[in-house]
């Protein structure tokens, strides 16, 4: 007869058809194949992994054409005998799969529990008693639960940030529209006016034209009664006796004489037609001229430090008394407290004045796009920056090391001139026009307008080109 522990530990035939041939445990998530053979789809993924034929573990049938396919029934089959057997359908096993034995020992190096007769197959590593693993294996998990429970604190920060960025998109948008508004409304009354104004000279040219040909009008009319009356005269007095008509000829004769001609044609009598409807487009873009500013760059309020405002144009620049509540964007300089044009350049000729007043601390020019934008940084040309400053009463152009400019009278307003085609970008004083320095460079990328304020009162201000319509 069978020993009575060898009767304990065998496993009951149910539960060998429950079982995996590769892993021998109850199967999870099995698959079959067309040979009709099931296992559990992890260790058929780890058994074929890296092979190029790919065979049934049991009957070694060629199953390289095909896909293995869920057994939903055999599946079921095994939660239900889990659940019959007062087992977790988890991968927590209470006794060996391959020995069938209880766990004793906890391999620290595999961080799996092993039972004495595992130890062949650990030979060499870090053994403990099971209950230092489960705390090992708590403690590991404790970590990582502290680590995901950060990263939950992060996700909420970082929704709580994009939340946050949705109404400011939403702010600025009603900002943008009012802004457009006022400005076409602004533009709309210009219009309205400049069409009234050239309508009521059509009107007044009008009246004046019809005025004097009524005043001709008025003059004939007076003209043609005097004459009807020496008609009617004439011809009462050659009605007299034939004697007397011929002695009084000569009288007669000369009053029946009229020398006026009458009032002349005008040759501007009509109104001057081209002069009110001709070209009124071009004429009123002329004109517009006086109501719009040209500014060669403006600003970009997306890349604008926390600790400066701009002004609604985006033409000025200077210090805010408090940070401002702006989204923590990409493009957004903090905390250096700088702001960059709206558009960059990649080829052509630019130039822009800025007024920089009576500001002690400044720092103009250009910088690359990709530029660091979330942290301080060394503002010199190996960093991709080409600038001027002013620090300390000091005119620099901020190379490596800074290079002192000779400034006979301190300007307010500074040129920024850019040759991308020939890699040159020069600064002049612009009340003087004279030169201050000239960077000659290989742009690698596209560059943007630099402008740096420094925490002070004295706004920086990009100043309006002058617009020239030349006529062929």
């Amino acid at each position: 007869m069978a020993d009575e522990d060898d009767i304990t530990d065998r496993t009951c035939p149910l539960e060998e058809n429950l079982s995996c041939p590769i892993c021998m445990s109850i199967f999870r998530n099995p698959v079959l194949l067309s040979c009709s053979h099931s296992f559990c789809k992890e260790c058929l993924d780890q058994a074929w992994k890296n092979k190029t034929r790919k065979d049934c573990q049991v009957c070694r049938n060629d199953c390289t054409q095909e896909q293995p396919i869920a057994n939903r029934a055999l599946k079921d089959a095994c939660e239900s005998y889990q659940k019959q057997k007062g087992w977790f359908c988890s991968n927590v096993k209470t006794v060996c799969t391959l020995h069938n034995r209880e766990f004793q020992l906890f391999c620290g190096e595999d961080e799996t529990p092993v039972c004495v007769e595992c130890l062949t197959l650990h030979d060499g590593h870090d053994l403990i008693p099971l209950d230092q693993g489960i705390h090992f294996c708590k403690d590991r998990m404790n970590i990582q639960i502290n680590i995901l429970e950060e990263k939950v604190h992060t996700y909420k920060r970082m929704k709580s940030r994009y939340v946050d960025t949705i109404s400011f998109i939403q702010d600025q948008s009603e900002t943008a529209e009012k802004l457009i508004r006022q400005e076409f409304d602004r533009l709309r009354k210009f219009l309205n006016q400049d069409e009234e104004t050239r309508i009521q000279a059509l009107k007044n040219e009008e009246e004046q034209k019809k005025q004097a040909i009524n005043e001709k009008v008025d003059i004939l009319t007076k003209d043609l009664a005097n004459l009807q009356e020496l008609i009617n005269n004439v011809k009462t007095e050659m009605e007299a006796e034939d004697l007397d008509f011929v002695l009084n000829f000569n009288k007669l004769k000369d009053r029946a004489l009229w020398t006026d001609e009458g009032p002349q044609r005008d040759p501007a009598e009509l109104i001057h037609v081209a002069k009110h409807t001709g070209a009124v487009g071009y004429k009123i873009w002329e004109k517009m001229q006086n109501q719009v500013q040209c500014l060669p760059v403006i600003m970009d309020p997306n890349t604008l430090s926390p600790w400066l405002r701009i002004s609604p144009d985006f033409r000025s620049v200077m210090e805010s008394k408090e940070r401002q509540a702006f989204p923590d964007n990409p493009e957004r300089f903090d905390p250096c407290v700088f702001v960059l044009g709206s558009e960059g350049f990649g080829a052509g000729r630019h130039r822009w004045d800025v007024y920089v007043g009576d500001n002690p601390k400044w720092v103009l020019g250009i910088c690359k796009e990709s530029v660091v934008r979330k942290r301080k940084f060394t503002v010199t040309t190996t960093g991709g920056v080409w600038t001027i400053s002013l620090s300390k009463g000091v005119y620099s152009g901020l190379t490596t090391p800074r290079t002192e400019l000779k400034v006979e009278h301190p300007p307010d307003t500074i040129r920024v001139k850019l040759n991308m085609d020939k890699g040159q970008v020069s600064f002049w004083d612009a009340g003087s026009s004279r030169h201050l320095l000239t960077y000659t460079a290989k742009f690698p990328e596209r560059v943007f307008p630099l402008f740096g304020p420094n925490l002070h009162s004295t706004p920086m201000t990009i100043l309006p080109a002058k617009v020239t319509i030349h006529q062929q």
